[in-house]
């Protein structure tokens, strides 16, 4: 049972987590390295001192604005240091189906703030650039597979080969699926209609929520996705024939999936 002192430091953690996102976020978009130089302005590319990198509070201390050039500092990044420390909270009580069965309870939290975090920035850099680097493809599957190996290693102390192709081949068929749904969508719109990172994106969900999570994701994304689409269409806020990044909604199937498990979505069904 989870105390009020875990719920404290996972938000102090995952606030902290969401600073180094808001650099991750930036720099990947700028091409720019993640580890140096060290943060700066992005204004007047002034280094900042530890006082003005402390998670949310430096925002609120310096009313928003650089103390160097007095220009405003964007309210998202106090945003994603919040909304990080929220996600990291909710995280302790969650259920990931594929993995909850041989973790221990700290294996189960790490993992989790490894998939919300690699999830929070792909959705937040598809939204501003329509784009999913390939670095953070890259550690997901990474992250995955090995998240996978220490599903044995945590439980019987050695690598369960079966769950590690089960995964393998999960991600793999996801892939080719949803690749063959972009080719289809091109041949009859004329047009790419989803992006190839969206494919490497739910093969990622595969390997990291099984098969039947990686269904209920991917069906969830697109439940969100319209609902968002007809909200946007009936005030005006999506304009006919605009553009609209996918991977925010996959992030946010695979997010919810993650958190309640597939026996919770199995459950609802059976009820209906």
């Amino acid at each position: 049972m989870s105390s009020t002192f875990d719920y404290f430091q996972a938000f102090i953690i995952g606030n902290c987590i969401g600073s180094f996102l808001n650099v991750v976020i930036y720099r990947l978009q700028n091409n720019f390295s993640i580890i140096k130089p060290r943060s700066f302005c992005p204004k007047c590319k002034t280094k900042l001192s530890w006082r003005e990198n402390i998670p949310l509070i430096s925002y609120f201390i310096q009313r928003g604005k650089c103390i160097h050039c007095n220009n405003p500092i964007s309210i998202k990044y106090p945003f994603i240091e919040f909304i990080t420390g929220i996600l990291f909270v909710i995280s302790i009580n969650s259920s990931p189906t594929f993995f909850i069965s041989n973790y221990n309870f700290f294996s189960n939290i790490f993992f989790s703030w490894i998939f919300l975090s690699l999830l929070i920035c792909i959705a937040l850099i598809d939204i501003e650039s329509f784009w999913i680097p390939q670095v953070l493809i890259n550690f997901g599957f990474i992250s995955g597979i090995l998240g996978l190996i220490f599903l044995g290693l945590f439980d019987d102390k050695y690598i369960d080969f079966y769950i590690l192709f089960k995964g393998l081949s999960t991600s793999a068929c996801a892939f080719f699926i949803f690749e063959s749904l972009r080719y289809l969508a091109k041949y009859f719109f004329k047009k790419d209609a989803i992006g190839k990172g969206d494919s490497k994106l739910v093969a990622i969900l595969a390997l990291w929520l099984g098969p039947i999570g990686t269904l209920f994701a991917v069906s969830i994304s697109y439940i969100f996705a319209a609902i968002y689409c007809l909200v946007g269409f009936s005030i005006n806020l999506i304009r006919p024939g605009q553009i609209i990044p996918f991977g925010p909604f996959l992030s946010l199937g695979g997010g919810f999936v993650w958190f309640l498990g597939n026996n919770f979505f199995i459950e609802k069904i059976l009820r209906i």
